[in-house]
């Protein structure tokens, strides 16, 4: 939490938040992948669509991130 903190005093919080989240996010699913063994029982469908579905998150996070900053510089 002090190197959030640390974060948020240095940059935008329009920069540390997207990225926190996007690290937040990709930890805990490793996490529940180590803990639980989730991907075992699961089919390579199965698998395949849960990555695609976290790189789409991504994406959006990223793509709002860039717009933003877009719609600042045009005005």
């Amino acid at each position: 939490m002090n190197y959030l903190n640390k974060a948020f005093v240095i940059f935008n919080t329009a920069i540390v938040s997207p990225i926190y989240y996007a690290i937040f996010t990709t930890l805990t699913i490793l996490a529940s992948v180590i803990m639980f063994k989730d991907w075992d029982r699961q089919k390579p469908t199965q698998i395949f669509t849960e990555i695609c579905g976290f790189v789409t998150i991504l994406s959006g996070i990223f793509l709002l991130h860039k717009t933003k900053e877009m719609v600042e510089g045009i005005y």
